[in-house]
C-alpha cells in the first residue's frame, strides 16, 4: 500500500541527489569530476563513495539548492507511504564553503512545509558529524543547534570509522545530551564491533547506524539486546559499497535470529538507487524472512524513531489498519487458476475494477490524513 505509515530513522540529504537533479547542476561540476554524472553512483568501494558523495556536495552551492534536494527526498517519501523521517544532514560541509547555517536550515525547512501541504512526511534534522574532520567539525554542529532552539532533533557522527578515534567525540555527545538533542552514530559498518561497543559505551548513543559488524561478537550481541539499542541496517547500502559481497552473506537474518532491534533504511537513496520499500521487499527476496519477521522490522522503524510516544502510537495503529484494508482489498482481486493462468485480467475484470477503486480511496483518505496530522518528535 503506497500509503502504508512507515519511519524511516537513517537517510542522508545529501545522498539523496538525485540524477535529474545533478544534470541540472552539472555545468558547475570542477575539474576533479568525472566527465560522466552517471559515475558518482557507481562505487566500487566504501572509499570511492566517501569521494562521491563529496563530489555530488560540491554541485550544492546555494541555499536554494538544498531546498530542491528536500523537496526531491519529501517527494520521493511521500511516494513510499513514509509518513516521518529522521534525517542527516551535514551543514558544515556547506558552512566551509561560506554557506550561512541558517539560510540553508530556512530553506529545507520551507520546502518540507511546501511539500506537507501536499501530503508529504513529517521530516526532522540529525546533525550529522564528518568524523574524519575531527572533533571541531561536531562542534560546528553543537553551535548550529544552539542558533535554532527547538529546530534540530539531534546530532550524529558519520564518515570514515577509522579515521579518529571515538574517545576524541565523547564530550561533544555529552554536551549534545545536556542541550537536549538525541546522539545516534554510524558504527559497526566496515569496522569491526569494537566501533559498535564505542558508540555505545563512549559516545552513548541512543541508535547505532549499521552496525552489522556486531553480528561478529557475542558479547556486544547479549549487551545490544539487553540495552534495547536498535540497530539502523542498511542492507543495499552495504552491498554497493562492497562492505558486503553478496546478499547471501549480509548478517541482517543473525542481527534478526538475535532478536536484536532492527530496521532497515536506504542509507543515501539516490546513490545507492534504492528505496525504504526496497530494502523492506529485500527482506522478502533476498533474505526470506517471514512475513510476521518483516512486519516486526517495520514497526521497528516506528519504534525505534524519536517520535514523541503519542505519535507511535497513532503511528502503529495507522500501520494495522492499512494492513488490514491491504487484506480487505487483495481479497477483490481474481485468484489464479491452478494451472497459472488468469480467468480474466486485472484491469478487465470487474472485481479488478473495484480492487483499483478501493486503492484510490484509501490512498486518498490516507493523503488527507497525513495533511491533517503533526506528528512530534521528543526530545531528551
Amino acid at each position: 500500500m503506497r500509503l502504508r505509515p512507515r519511519v524511516e530513522i537513517h537517510l542522508h540529504l545529501e545522498g539523496s541527489v538525485t540524477r535529474r537533479r545533478v544534470a541540472t547542476l552539472w555545468e558547475r561540476r570542477d575539474a576533479g569530476m568525472p566527465s560522466d554524472p552517471a559515475a558518482l553512483y557507481r562505487h566500487s568501494s566504501f572509499p570511492e563513495f566517501l569521494v562521491h558523495f563529496a563530489q555530488v556536495t560540491r554541485l550544492l552551492r546555494h541555499p536554494q539548492d538544498l531546498a530542491c534536494v528536500a523537496s526531491d527526498l519529501c517527494r520521493h517519501l511521500k511516494h513510499q507511504g513514509v509518513a516521518a523521517a529522521e534525517v542527516f544532514f551535514s551543514p558544515v560541509i556547506f558552512m566551509r564553503r561560506g554557506i550561512p547555517f541558517l539560510e540553508m536550515l530556512e530553506a529545507i525547512e520551507e520546502a518540507v512545509e511546501r511539500e506537507r501541504d501536499r501530503g508529504g512526511p513529517c521530516v526532522a534534522w540529525i546533525l550529522d558529524g564528518v568524523r574524519q574532520w575531527g572533533p571541531a567539525a561536531l562542534e560546528t554542529h553543537l553551535e548550529c543547534a544552539r542558533s535554532a532552539p527547538g529546530r534540530i532533533l539531534g546530532i550524529g557522527m558519520g564518515g570514515d570509522e577509522r579515521s579518529v578515534p571515538a574517545s576524541e567525540f565523547a564530550d561533544l555527545f555529552a554536551q549534545a545530551r545536556k542541550m537536549g538533542l538525541r546522539t545516534v552514530a554510524h558504527a559497526g559498518e566496515f569496522e569491526g564491533p569494537r566501533s559498535v561497543w564505542e558508540a555505545v559505551e563512549l559516545l552513548g548513543a541512543e541508535r547505532v547506524g549499521h552496525g552489522i559488524r556486531a553480528s561478529e561478537d557475542p558479547a556486544l550481541l547479549r549487551m545490544l539486546r539487553r540495552r534495547s539499542v536498535p540497530l539502523e541496517v542498511c542492507p543495499t547500502s552495504n552491498l554497493r559499497t562492497r562492505v558486503v559481497g553478496r546478499w547471501r552473506d549480509h548478517p541482517l537474518p543473525a542481527l534478526v535470529q538475535a532478536r536484536l532491534r532492527v530496521t532497515v533504511n536506504s542509507d543515501d537513496p539516490a546513490l545507492f538507487r534504492t528505496s525504504l520499500v526496497s530494502e523492506l521487499r529485500a527482506l522478502d527476496t533476498r533474505f526470506h524472512l517471514p512475513l510476521r519477521a518483516i512486519q516486526r522490522i517495520e514497526e521497528e522503524g516506528i519504534r525505534a524513531s524519536f517520535l514523541a510516544p503519542s505519535s507511535k502510537k497513532e503511528l502503529l495503529a495507522r500501520l494495522s489498519a492499512s494492513r488490514a484494508e491491504a487484506r480487505r482489498i487483495a481479497t477483490l482481486i481474481p485468484r489464479r487458476k491452478r494451472d497459472g493462468t488468469r480467468a480474466q485480467t486485472l484491469s478487465g475484470s470487474s472485481e479488478g475494477r473495484v480492487a483499483s477503486r478501493e486503492r484510490l480511496r484509501w490512498n486518498r483518505l490516507g493523503e488527507e490524513f497525513w495533511k491533517r496530522t503533526k506528528l512530534r518528535w521528543k526530545s531528551r
